[in-house]
């Protein structure tokens, strides 16, 4: 019978067929015990298992050690911990095989502490030179960044395998020293995939972007088959890098050696294309995925939203949710910047509604991007509300917030939000400044503007970017002070872009002041030769001088050069939806019926006596 019931435990059994067989093992078979723990612990069936340990008089060392193991392949890290300590304490030897469950789940609960403990007893019983227990032991002080201590049980080791070779390596890559993670995988006798995968995401992490498509290439010179891990970490790197022609290569690469494109790749895949701009293609392989998880979901949004697509990144989201997939905070910062871009305020207050009410409104990130979206589609109120009951506020929140009241007109209430971040010890950055020096032009406040542009460098220690300087000359040419503005551009410490030169251009414009005009519109030719605008702001310039002639030859340099003015796009929302029209388009479904009502304005116009072409002429100048 005893014999029997050994086999039947080394078999598959139900739970009830357990509580059978631990019957008859109580009332006949006492000594069957450890055994039936055994059988338990190999289903993972553990809340039993260890009701019956905790009877057992004096568990074994195997039987401790099954018990330890179990609870660590089910990630109960801290339910290890404590067997292992009533292991010790009773007295119980601990064996090699006891070590790696146990580190790992120190390793999991960051337990320094109970780690240095078992180091110690790895030295007192003489596993120093067991490759299988000193990974697990190189693989903690690697993760806490004790870089030293990993290198020294390293050195431990007589016979070093490729796994704790790749340990090492991990551990360096961590740390940010890339030098010597090369110099290990240079002196590598045996590698394996995982040891090229780790020294290529070793370059990866610490940015060193190009080396680790180097070593990619090497990897494949050497003839080592790159798996999905090696494809997905490289297409990272060219999403990083905004390198469209390498990802293409590696795509092709796929394809040719038939790698299993699983949800890792292809979302890696995915995101190469959104960073590098190919939206459309990235949208291909989205819809070509067997499987869609939020991250995939959460990428494409993204990608519309970053590349200038807002509608088709609303349009995504909404289809997302029908499929029963819950956004994650990516995804609705993205859609939330979507709405943004739109200026649409009804799609923003229906994806404000879906965040508060789903609780996401605690996310820092969300709150940010929310009270972002209500500055930028005008609705201040309902951004103050948010700032104001968010739990937790990081410099996003702020800068959002000030940003948002400068924007809207509320300079002294920005000013006001700058001074209470500075009080309570919020450290501003460059974006800070970007909105407080916004704050001040608004208001004309030329001598606070100037002071605080002063302060970046020497109070913040932050150099201050074209943005900050562009908000400068604004200051100035708003307050009427072109001369100083245009001393200011020559003083600045970096070269001056557009932007700035615009700005000197229509403030020149507004003061009729033709000499930094003409010196403005000739820097600007220069930076962009195919903008139209800077043609007709002089022009126009010139016309309000009476100079007709010079107005004449910037329209006709603008022929010459085959330059043509950029289309402008109206914007209308209506009943939740966006919509785009251009002079001259056909393409809107409603385009027939807007055509019929702007023919019936006009002549309506010119019924009353107004000169319709006129206004029309005088916009297309404007």
């Amino acid at each position: 019978m005893e014999r029997y019931l050994l086999n039947v435990l080394h078999s598959s059994l139900h739970i009830k067929q357990f509580k059978q067989i631990h019957g008859l093992i109580v009332t006949n078979y006492p000594a069957l015990t450890p055994f039936f723990v055994q059988g338990l612990l190999r289903l993972s069936i553990i809340v039993y298992a260890r009701q019956v340990f905790d009877r057992i008089p004096q568990p074994s060392k195997i039987l401790y050690n099954s018990l330890i193991s179990t609870y660590s392949k089910l990630s109960l890290y801290k339910e290890a911990l404590d067997a292992f300590v009533l292991m010790h304490d009773s007295g119980a030897r601990v064996v090699c095989s006891t070590i790696p469950p146990v580190m790992k789940s120190c390793t999991s609960l960051l337990a320094g502490e109970l780690a240095n403990e078992i180091h110690s007893l790895v030295v007192k019983y003489g596993f120093s030179s067991d490759v299988f227990v000193q990974t697990p032991l190189m693989d903690f002080y690697a993760k806490i960044g004790d870089i030293d201590s990993a290198k020294k049980v390293f050195d431990e080791i007589f016979v070093k395998d490729p796994i704790c070779y790749n340990c090492l390596i991990s551990g360096y890559s961590k740390s940010g020293d890339v030098v010597a993670a090369q110099q290990l995988f240079d002196e590598m006798s045996e590698r394996t995939v995982v040891s090229w995968n780790s020294m290529i995401s070793c370059y990866a992490n610490n940015g060193h972007y190009r080396e680790g498509l180097r070593m990619f290439e090497r990897m494949q010179v050497e003839r080592f088959r790159p798996n999905e891990i090696s494809v997905a970490t490289v297409l990272s790197i060219c999403a990083k890098l905004r390198d469209l022609e390498m990802g293409l290569r590696v795509k092709k690469f796929i394809d040719e050696n038939n790698l299993c494109i699983n949800m890792i790749v292809s979302t890696a895949l995915l995101e190469m294309y959104v960073k590098c701009g190919a939206v459309d293609d990235a949208r291909q392989e989205f819809e070509h995925m067997d499987r869609r998880d939020v991250v995939a979901w959460s990428a494409m949004i993204a990608g519309y939203a970053q590349n200038g697509r807002p509608s088709e990144a609303l349009e995504l989201f909404e289809r997302m949710k029908s499929k029963q997939i819950k956004p994650n905070d990516v995804a609705l910062v993205s859609v939330l910047s979507a709405c943004s871009q739109l200026g649409s305020l009804e799609a923003g207050e229906r994806i404000g509604n879906y965040v508060e009410s789903q609780g996401f409104v605690f996310n820092v990130y969300v709150a940010s991007a929310l009270l972002d979206m209500y500055s930028k589609c005008g609705n201040i109120s309902k951004a103050r509300q948010i700032f104001n009951h968010m739990p937790q506020k990081d410099v996003v929140s702020w800068n959002s917030m000030i940003v948002g009241l400068a924007a809207n007109g509320f300079a002294k209430e920005a000013i006001n939000l700058f001074e209470k971040m500075k009080e309570i010890r919020v450290k501003p950055n460059d974006i800070t400044f970007v909105g407080i020096l916004t704050a001040c032009t608004h208001a004309g406040l030329l001598e606070l503007g100037l002071r605080i542009f002063r302060s970046m460098k020497s109070d913040h220690e932050i150099t201050p970017t074209i943005e900050h300087y562009a908000c400068v000359v604004d200051l100035f040419c708003r307050s009427g002070k072109l001369k100083d503005a245009h001393e200011f551009i020559c003083r600045m410490e970096v070269e001056p872009n557009v932007v700035i030169w615009g700005t000197l251009l229509s403030a020149s414009r507004i003061h009729s002041n033709l000499e930094l005009a003409e010196f403005s519109v000739k820097k600007l030719l220069e930076l962009e030769p195919e903008n139209s605008g800077n043609y007709i702001l002089l022009s126009n310039i010139y016309a309000s001088a009476g100079r007709w002639e010079e107005s004449l030859t910037v329209r006709n340099l603008m022929t010459t050069n085959r330059v043509q003015k950029t289309s402008a796009y109206s914007w209308i929302e209506m009943d939740n939806k966006v919509h785009k029209f251009l002079v001259g388009d056909t393409s809107h479904p409603g385009s027939n019926d807007v055509y019929r009502i702007v023919d019936g304005l006009a002549m309506q116009s010119t019924w009353v006596g107004y000169n319709f072409e006129s206004a029309l002429e005088f916009s297309w100048c404007s």
